[in-house]
């Protein structure tokens, strides 16, 4: 094929260049493709020269076309339009309860929601107020992190306590943490507390 200087271009080498990933050469395929072949159409008439050339012109642009759709379709299956960036920093975090007011004799259930990806390792509860508390669930999501129904005493966990480090299940961003408690005593109580455990974003 030849251009308007007479020189000659091999469609197939343009094509080695763009699936190659040359991007800039990519952004000239667009330009170009934005040619105003209708202006040109206005002054054909009857010159069955210049009618060829604008048959021409459109048979380039439609090969270029297919050659940027293919260019298009290798970036988007090898990733390189959209993919996943891997978390990068991984620490402890500490996830907090807040303060809910449990009547006497009742029970709660604290729905916390952390914004990093998140796996609880250690249940803490303050040790003044731990005596007056059962545990009687833990959940990530809709899982259960407790191997049977029954309820363990919240001074299990308190500050002071040692080999009740758990492994719970990995929380998304957003999915709910929840604890259940009861208290025990005939009066309202604050339960309060947090989660330990890596976090990674």
């Amino acid at each position: 094929m030849r251009d308007m200087y007479g020189e000659t271009s091999d469609g197939d080498d343009i094509l080695g260049e763009l699936l190659d990933g040359d991007d800039s050469a990519g952004a000239d395929l667009v330009e170009i493709m934005g040619g105003d072949d209708d202006a040109l159409g206005e002054f054909v008439g009857d010159d069955d020269a210049l009618g060829a050339a604008l048959v021409a012109r459109r048979k380039r642009n439609a090969k270029r076309q297919a050659m940027a759709n293919a260019l298009m379709r290798r970036r988007v299956s090898s990733g390189a339009v959209l993919r996943s960036v891997p978390p990068r920093n991984a620490r402890e975090y500490a996830l907090g309860l807040g303060s809910t007011s449990v009547t006497g004799n009742s029970s709660a259930n604290i729905n916390v929601q952390p914004q990093v990806i998140f796996r609880p390792e250690r249940l803490v509860v303050p040790s003044n107020i731990a005596v007056d508390f059962l545990i009687t669930d833990i959940k990530v999501g809709k899982n259960s992190q407790l191997v049977s129904t029954g309820a363990l005493p919240a001074v299990m966990f308190t500050e002071q306590a040692f080999g009740v480090r758990l492994k719970m299940d990995t929380a998304q961003i957003s999915m709910f943490v929840t604890v259940s408690v009861t208290n025990q005593n005939a009066l309202a109580r604050n339960f309060q507390g947090g989660l330990v455990g890596p976090a990674v974003e």
